[in-house]
C-alpha cells in the first residue's frame, strides 16, 4: 500500500525517524515547520583506539555545521600510561572536561558551556596527564543539533 501523509517510520540503519510529507519521506526531528524545515537532535559516535604519546586525536566524526551540546564517553578497554586525561578539541584541549579516570567502564559526561558550532568535520583530542598514553579504547559520542531547510 502507498504511505499516507503523516505516516512515520524508523530507519534502523541511520537511527532516524522519517515522516511522509508532500509525497516524500522526510527525516523527522523534534521541531518541524509547516514547510518541512527541521531542528534535529543527533549523536555521532566512534570507538577510538588511543595511540601512544601525549595526545591522541580521533578521526573527524563530528559533522560539518554541527552545534555540539556536549560529548560523552565510556572507556571500553582501560587507558594505559597516564593517571588521568582531558577531553577536548585542537585549540581547546579540555573543552569537554579534565582529570578523567582511566579504568574500563569509566563514564565521561562533558557538557559545553555554550553550544559550540563546528564548520567542517571535527575530531576530538585526548590529552594525557602525568605520563604519555600507551593504549586503550574509548567510545566517544558527540551530542549535537543539526538543521535542515524546508522541503
Amino acid at each position: 500500500t502507498d504511505a499516507s501523509e503523516g505516516w512515520q517510520v524508523w530507519n534502523a540503519a541511520t537511527n532516524s525517524r522519517h515522516t511522509r510529507a508532500s509525497g516524500a519521506w522526510v527525516e523527522a526531528g523534534p521541531v518541524e515547520s509547516a514547510g518541512g524545515a527541521q531542528t534535529l537532535f543527533r549523536i555521532a559516535e566512534i570507538d577510538h583506539t588511543v595511540g601512544a604519546g601525549a595526545t591522541s586525536a580521533t578521526a573527524a566524526f563530528i559533522p560539518d555545521k554541527a552545534i555540539v551540546l556536549g560529548v560523552s564517553a565510556r572507556i571500553q578497554t582501560a587507558i594505559s600510561g597516564p593517571s588521568a586525561w582531558d577531553l577536548g578539541v585542537a585549540g581547546a584541549p579540555d573543552r569537554y572536561g579534565s582529570g578523567f579516570g582511566t579504568a574500563a567502564g569509566t563514564l565521561v559526561e562533558g557538557v559545553t558551556g555554550q553550544p559550540q558550532a563546528y564548520y567542517g568535520g571535527t575530531g576530538l583530542l585526548l590529552t594525557a596527564s602525568g605520563s604519555d598514553f600507551t593504549g586503550g579504547v574509548v567510545r566517544l559520542a558527540a551530542h549535537y543539533l543539526a538543521i535542515s531547510g524546508p522541503v
